[in-house]
């Protein structure tokens, strides 16, 4: 579940109080007013799960990686393995990354062919690493020394260069079209 700023439609995580694009709040026309909820008891749960999620650096199973970049249309989202590859395609070569920036235009963004890798960790967390990368990669504005890793948290800023991306830690949605157990045989 998400909530669509009412100014600029971007989808904000579900907590947010800001719209994360353009600043609106996301609580009413302005931060002082209230409003009833009524009873919306069952969103309280929701809430407060995303509220507690937020900064954490736990990447549970059955979690998804939401990549957000900049300019952007659609948000990436991937099941990392463990090891997943973030880098653009080269036809030349052939080389073929797990993720590929390409269509966020990686090459003029400064994005290697083999730019960066996310690697799951002990304790259920996620690092990224620089695969010594001509042009950087860069957490929280910190560049990256090369072949170490670094801890990842919800809502960490990763850049690629010149590529800027938001990453989020996001629970599989449970759909219709999902697979459901097999029913015991009577």
């Amino acid at each position: 579940m998400q909530q669509v700023c009412p100014n600029c439609s971007h989808r904000n995580r579900l907590g947010v109080i800001f719209c994360e694009n353009c600043g609106t709040s996301l609580i009413g026309s302005s931060a002082m007013n209230t409003r009833s909820l009524g009873d919306e008891t069952d969103l309280a749960p929701a809430i407060e799960n995303a509220i507690a999620g937020i900064g954490s650096d736990s990447f549970n199973d059955g979690m998804l990686l939401r990549i957000e970049v900049d300019g952007g249309k659609e948000a990436v989202l991937i099941k990392p393995t463990q090891e997943t590859v973030l880098g653009r395609r080269d036809p030349a070569t052939g080389a073929m990354p797990d993720v590929d920036m390409t269509p966020f235009a990686g090459y003029r963004m400064g994005v290697s062919r083999r730019h960066a890798v996310i690697r799951h960790a002990d304790g259920n967390r996620l690092d990224v690493w620089d695969l010594g990368s001509s042009n950087g990669t860069f957490l929280n504005g910190t560049r990256l020394n090369a072949h170490r890793p670094y801890k990842i948290h919800d809502g960490d800023e990763i850049r690629l260069g010149q590529m800027m991306m938001k990453v989020y830690f996001q629970h599989q949605p449970i759909s219709a079209d999902s697979p459901k157990p097999p029913s015991p045989q009577s």
